[in-house]
Order: C-alpha cells, then structure tokens, then sequence
C-alpha cells in the first residue's frame, strides 16, 4: 500500500479521501504528489459545500456597488470538481457509474414471444 503522506495525514478530511480512494487499489510511489492533489480538491469542494451550508442556501450576494453576484463558493465548485476529473482520469479512477449491461435477446426469442401474442390474440378473437 502506497504510504500517505504527513501532510495529507495531518488533514482530517484529506486523510478520509486518501484512505477511501487507495482502499483496494494498487497505486504506485510515484502516484503520491497526484493523489495527494486529488485529496486537496476533494477538501476544497468539502470546505464549500460547509460554507454553502452554512450561508442556509444563499447562492447570490451583494457587493458594495449593490451589484447582484454570485458566491464564490460556486465557482470553486466547479474548479475543483474539474479538476477531480482530471486528476482521477490521470490515475486511471473511474469516478462514473458503471454501465449496465445489456441484455442480449435473440431473433428466436422475439420471433417465440410474437408467435405466442398473436396465437393469444387469436385465442381471444375465437372466444368472443
């Protein structure tokens, strides 16, 4: 297992990331200086939605020439979240959810349930 960091390990949040993402996974020492970058925006992207939370919802603010903007918060969002992309393609993370696979049906199959449908139609047809 590839040694965390004292500077990730410091961090409680950052450390929780660190243990979550190499949990299972066979990354290298070289890896280190990536992994802790991704560790550093996942705590970036926590520290806003903490702000957020605690701003009870408020996405706009007014500077002092009574402009209407946007908080920064959002903003960094949106960085960090790219950047969490970035860093987890570099590490080979898939962070999307797994397709589902597809379920194959054959000719004969199709072919079986519409000759079943229409000898029931048929059935239906004849009773009535």
């Amino acid at each position: 297992m590839i040694e965390k960091p004292a500077a990730i390990a410091a961090n409680a949040v950052k450390s929780a990331k660190w243990d979550e993402i190499t949990e299972g996974r066979d990354f290298q020492a070289a890896d280190a200086p990536v992994l802790s970058m991704l560790c550093h925006w996942f705590a970036v992207m926590e520290q806003c939605i903490e702000d957020m939370d605690d701003m009870d919802g408020q996405l706009v603010y007014s500077n002092r020439m009574e402009d209407v903007k946007p908080i920064p918060q959002l903003d960094i969002m949106k960085k960090a979240s790219a950047e969490i992309r970035q860093l987890n393609k570099q590490l080979g993370i898939r962070d999307e959810k797994a397709p589902e696979p597809k379920r194959e049906v054959s000719i004969i199959h199709v072919l079986h349930q519409d000759r079943q449908s229409r000898a029931a139609n048929h059935r239906r047809a004849s009773a009535g």
